[in-house]
This record gives structure tokens, sequence and C-alpha cells, in this order.
């Protein structure tokens, strides 16, 4: 399949395949599985887990079983309400000295677990586990001492790394601080300095990895027993602390724990009988300390001794004792009602986290699964009839499988011959394929190109009708202009006509302004002779100038 698609596109179709598959994918041949099982690939295929991890509903329930102690890894379908089984896994190693492994933590699918020096990787997902190699800080090396360790996942080198806090049994000694790395498969001594008058207060329980860091409970001897939550930088492998909401906490009751992806507190306020409870603190926004927001108050009055983690429907995983047995159980918050879910084990070893399907460990080699209790080698003897029988039929069995042996030869010979035909056929249509393809290609190109002709023609056709709509339009102005040019003939001439007037009224204008200046000449005349006649010679001098205004009526009318 493989010679026939692009490997991108290969690499892309199995990225998206469940891990049961790709482990099957394996035996179709030498170059699939040393792809599968590149630590690139694993790598990717984890970073495409984890970024479908928001959309996913699938839990796993991590429970002990005692008599006989076996650990159980139950996938659940945590959709809606319903909590059901999709697959039990059952860790295929047991303890050498202890019932059962203490769990250190888990990251992505990965579990990481102990027995005093001894320190194991456990993938459910693909069935694999991993002893790692003795730590740096050893009893032999440096005494008696006392570890807190940790399990995290470093997203910026996709690594998973193991941490150990060794406090030596000498007080004047100060504690080391070691780390293994999953990429390196080696422990080594770190730089970091663990801050002084620090305790732990939740020394069995896991911490919790979140961003690349993994978080304690602490407390400050030197400031009055202040808690505070310890967190260790898988990369640059650094100490912060991170202080608590202002709320009363009593130190040893203080639990980290990761809730829908933020940083969380678990506190156990046990210090009243008969009002004891776990308050659920979130930290919204890492690091930020005003952000701790109290979500649920789970009340522990009755069977409910343990808070495990949130349901994706808001009801809270709890650890319940029953008369018999502990069992995890469905806590609604609103109406405080506590659901069986029908999954029994040991108390306090109960732990719930989201599935991540991925192939970690597949690039590593086997160990040797070893179980206690197991027996020297003895030689193998032959002690009762039944023993004999069975030898018997295992022949008889034997006989059969050979006898139709020969008849799968036969079978075998029989496919040879029709797989020979086949290809003989296939050297037939070869041609005759690629014949049709080269007609389906010169169709494929007959249409483009009428395509484009099309699309020509369409381009002129606009072109002409945008023609016509110019010239249409230019008909229409030139109408309009033939009419604005009679009209503006006829303009002309009313135009040469009032010109014509105009003159005609100039010159009259003029010749009236000559008549009056004449007139106020007459006029300031016969005021002079008015002046000089006098009164002797007042009536004469009326009537001459009766007669003068006569003359000049006259004179004015002829003219």
């Amino acid at each position: 399949m493989s010679d026939y698609l692009p490997e991108e596109l290969v690499l892309e179709i199995l990225h998206r395949l469940p891990v049961k598959s790709l482990i099957r994918f394996r035996c179709v041949s030498k170059s699939w599985n040393s792809l599968i099982t590149t630590p690139a690939f694993i790598n990717s295929h984890l970073t495409r887990s984890r970024s479908l991890l928001s959309n996913s509903n699938k839990l796993i329930v991590r429970h002990c079983l005692d008599k006989p102690y076996v650990e159980h890894y139950k996938i659940i379908d945590d959709s809606n309400d319903s909590f059901d089984q999709i697959q039990n896994i059952e860790l295929p190693l047991t303890s050498r000295r202890i019932q059962h492994f203490r769990l250190i933590g888990s990251a992505n699918g990965l579990f990481s677990l102990f027995e005093q020096e001894r320190y194991i990787l456990w993938n459910p997902s693909i069935r694999k586990f991993i002893t790692l190699p003795k730590p740096c800080i050893t009893v032999k090396a440096h005494g008696r001492i006392t570890c807190r360790p940790a399990f995290g996942f470093d997203p910026r080198t996709n690594d998973y790394k193991v941490v150990r806090i060794a406090f030596p049994s000498e007080k004047a000694k100060p504690p080391l601080i070691e780390a293994y790395s999953l990429k390196e498969d080696s422990w080594k001594l770190t730089s970091a300095s663990f801050p002084p008058g620090i305790g732990f207060s939740d020394w069995c329980k896991p911490a919790a990895s979140l961003g690349g860091a993994v978080h304690f409970a602490v407390y400050d001897n030197d400031n009055g027993s202040r808690p505070l939550v310890l967190s260790f930088d898988l990369g640059d492998e650094v100490c912060h602390f991170i202080s608590l909401p202002n709320c009363a906490f009593s130190w040893s009751n203080v639990q980290t724990s990761v809730i829908g992806g933020s940083l969380s507190l678990l506190f156990y306020d046990d210090r009243f009988v008969g009002n004891k409870c776990c308050a659920i603190w979130v930290m919204k926004e890492y690091g930020v300390v005003d952000s701790w927001t109290k979500l649920y108050t789970v009340d522990l009055n009755k069977e409910i001794i343990r808070v495990l983690c949130l349901r994706k429907n808001g009801n809270i995983l709890v650890e319940v004792n029953l008369p018999s047995d502990w069992e995890l159980s469905s806590y609604d918050p609103k109406s405080q009602h506590v659901k069986s879910l029908g999954i029994c084990g040991r108390v306090h070893y109960f732990h719930v986290d989201n599935y991540v399907e991925n192939l970690v460990l597949l690039d590593k080699p086997n160990d040797a699964v070893s179980k206690r209790g197991a027996c020297r080698k003895r030689k193998c003897r032959l002690t009762s009839d039944k023993e004999i029988c069975q030898l018997q039929e295992a022949k008889h069995l034997l006989e059969e499988i050979l006898q139709h042996a020969s008849v799968y030869e036969l079978q075998l010979d029989i496919i040879h011959q029709q797989q020979t035909i086949i290809h003989q056929q296939e050297a037939i249509l070869l041609p005759l394929q690629e014949a049709i393809l080269h007609d389906g290609r010169a169709l494929q190109l007959q249409e483009a190109l009428l395509y484009e002709l099309e699309t020509i023609l369409q381009q002129q056709t606009e072109k002409i009708a945008s023609l016509i709509s110019q010239i249409e339009i230019m008909e229409t102005a030139e109408s309009k202009l033939v009419l604005l040019i009679q009209r503006l003939k006829g303009q002309a001439e009313v135009e040469t006509m009032l010109q014509q007037k105009t003159e005609k009224m100039t010159s009259l204008k003029s010749q009236l302004e000559k008549m009056d200046t004449i007139k106020s000449k007459l006029v300031s005349l016969i005021q002079q002779f008015r002046g000089q006649a006098g009164e002797m010679f007042s009536g004469v001098g009326d009537q001459s100038s009766a007669q003068a205004q006569q003359r000049s009526s006259s004179a004015g009318q002829e003219m």
C-alpha cells in the first residue's frame, strides 16, 4: 500500500489510528515496524493524542485487589451519566516486597510505580513496562534516607521524568534532588537546592503534574507551619513557591491535584468530629494567587473517605467505605447523593486520571516479567498415567495437523497458480488502463480548451453589450445636442433684435439727456431775465415768461 501512496499521507493515516491497530500493523512490513517504533513517530502520535484530550470522555481507573494481589487498570467511558467499562488491563508484574506497588503518579496515560529503590514505568495502552536503572542516591552510598518521589511530563521536550527528593537521616546534611529522564534513560543529580525549613504534608499522595512541573503540598516550619505549594520545574530544575488562598488550612490535610486542566487543592478538614469535609479549590489562572476559587465542599461524615477527581457531568468521583469493602462511587454535589459504580479495591489505592492512548516505551527493550513466588527450575518427570494420556493425545493432534498440512500445501499451489493468472491479467490490463488514462487526459485537455473558449466568448459578449449601451447613450446625447443647437439659433436672432432695440434706446437716451441739458440752461436763462427786469416790469416779464414757456414747450414737442 505504501508503494502507491506518498510517505506523508501514510504518516498522516498512521497518526490517526488507535494504538491497538498500530501494534498490529507493525507486522505488515519491516519498514512499517521501524517507522512506528521510531521516537519521532511516538512523540508525534503522543502530541496528537494530547491535542484531542479536551474532547475525550475516557478515564483510566487504577484499583488493587487483595488475595490474589493484582493491580487492575480499567478504561472507562465517562460520557454523560454512563460509567461503562471499555477494557480491563492487569499489570503483568507483582511487587517483590510489599503487597502492591506504591503509585508515584501518572501523566498522559503513563504510570510510575515503585517499591523501595525499584522504580517502574508502566504503559497500559501497549501493556508494557520497564524497570528503571538504580538511582544515584542509594542507602549504600548515602546511608539511611527518606525519599519523596514525583512523576511528571515536560511538554517542552516531550520527556517523562521521575524526581526523587532525598532527606538524609543526619539533619545537618541538606536534601538532595535527582531526576530520571526517559529520553536519556539515566538518573542524574540536579544542582537544585531544596528550600530550608520546608516539610511535606502529602508524603503518601501523588504529586500533581501540570505545565512541565510537579507540585507538592508543603509547610514552612520557619514561618509558623504556613501551608504552601512547592513546584519543581522539570526543565529548569528549579523550585518555586505558590501561595494558598487566604483561608484557614490544616497543613497536615492538604493534597495537590489537577482538575479540569488546572492546579487544584483538596483540603481535608477533620479538626472537628461530626463536621468533617473536603473543600475543592482550583487555581483558575496558573500562578495568580487571587484566582484561587472554591468549587465544592464534600461531606465526609458518612461513608466518603477521599475525593479523587471531577467527572464530565459535574459529579465527583470519591472513595467510599462500605461494610465489606472499599468502592469507587460518584457523588452529586447538588443532591449529595452517592451512587455506587461497582469497582472495589484496597483503601487509598484508587487512582483516576484522563486516559491518553500513547506508544511511549514501545521503542524500549522488553523487561522480563517477574512474579513473586516463582518456583525453581526442576526436571520434567512423568509421574502419572494421566500425563501419558495427555502426551498421546498431543501426538495424535500433531499427526492430524501434519495430514492437514499436505492439504494446505495443495491449496497453496492452487493459490499460487491463481496469483500467476492474476498477474498475467494485470499485465494485459495495464496497457489498456494506460490508453484509457491517455484518452482521459486528452478529453480533459479538450474540456479545458472548450472552457477557455466559452470564457472568451462570454467576455466578448459582455464587451459588445457594453458597446451597444454606450452607442445608445451617445445617440441620446446627440439628439439633445440638436435640440440645444436649435434653441441656441433662435436665441441668437432674439439677441440680435434686442441688441438693435438696445442701440435705439441708447440713442434716444442720449438725445433726452441733451434735451434735459438744454432745458436746464433755458430755466437758468429765464431766472436771470426775471432777476434783471425787477418788479417794475413784472407784468411784461410774466407775459414774456409765458411766451417763453410756450416756445420751449413747442420746441420740445418739435423735437
